[in-house]
């Protein structure tokens, strides 16, 4: 799943319980790994992988800089939209730490790529384990995730 998808499902799942911050991290971190089981689409990075034994060199460059744009846009992208559509003044900070925390797998993966210690070793087996082995095309890709945000949404807005 693109970032974006993890960063609202994060903030929908942190609008259930915003004052509790350790639930509202676990279940942020579960969910990356429970969508990422189903099949989707993750658009294509230039210079960074995460494939086993990719050894990646940060070499300031065109791919780097796209791949950093790319990943930096979705990311900023997946928090405005969870803080606009389950945040309130009061709930603002909760919302944030659940789309990070539903975020920060995938960061971490990269992390592992450079320093391919422990937990991180452990984890990148467990997530790579977890994560489905079927990609959809983007076309199909895309509007499944669109979709399943959709239903998210829906979901919270009989919930609430």
């Amino acid at each position: 799943m693109i970032l974006s998808t993890h960063a609202i499902v994060g903030g929908a799942l942190a609008s259930l319980f915003p004052s509790h911050p350790v639930a509202i991290i676990a279940a942020g971190l579960a969910s990356h790994f429970a969508i990422d089981a189903i099949p989707h689409w993750d658009y294509r990075l230039r210079s960074i992988s995460v494939a086993p034994g990719a050894r990646n060199r940060l070499t300031l460059d065109g791919a780097l800089l796209h791949d950093l744009a790319l990943i930096g846009l979705d990311g900023c992208a997946g928090l405005a939209l969870a803080i606009g559509l389950f945040a309130t003044p009061a709930t603002v900070a909760a919302i944030v730490l659940g789309a990070l925390a539903a975020m920060l797998p995938d960061p971490l993966q990269f992390v592992h790529t450079l320093y391919p210690r422990e937990p991180l070793s452990s984890l990148q087996s467990f997530h790579r384990w977890i994560h489905t082995k079927r990609q959809l095309g983007w076309r199909i890709g895309v509007s499944s995730q669109i979709a399943f945000v959709v239903a998210v949404v829906g979901v919270m807005a009989v919930l609430r």
